[in-house]
């Protein structure tokens, strides 16, 4: 079965209380990861700016662990890891029991 909808993003709570979407940009070779914040009038308002998105996601995203970023790594590196800490708080999926003979 193929699933009808699109996946947009993930929805997370920051450490403020606002609310994040973690989403993708289209791009050349690849889509790249984007961070919008909830504004007052409900919409989700890209932070155009990857620095100022990096520091959000690391101080309100609660990224962990330590981080060394080298050359290759390109300057989307924090919000990638976002991503892959979002993913992480997500509950597994369950799976069905398996018995051996």
């Amino acid at each position: 079965m193929k699933a009808q909808g699109t996946m947009k993003g993930i929805l997370v709570e920051g450490g403020d209380g606002q609310e994040y979407l973690l989403g993708f940009r289209p791009g050349r070779p690849a889509p790249t990861p984007i961070l919008s914040r909830r504004g007052a009038d409900g919409r989700f308002e890209p932070v155009e700016d990857v620095q100022e998105a990096s520091r959000l996601a690391v101080k309100q995203l609660g990224i962990s662990g330590p981080h060394l970023i080298g050359p290759g790594w390109g300057p989307h590196f924090f919000l990638w890891t976002a991503f892959k800490e979002a993913l992480k708080a997500l509950p597994v999926v369950p799976t069905w029991p398996t018995w051996r003979p």
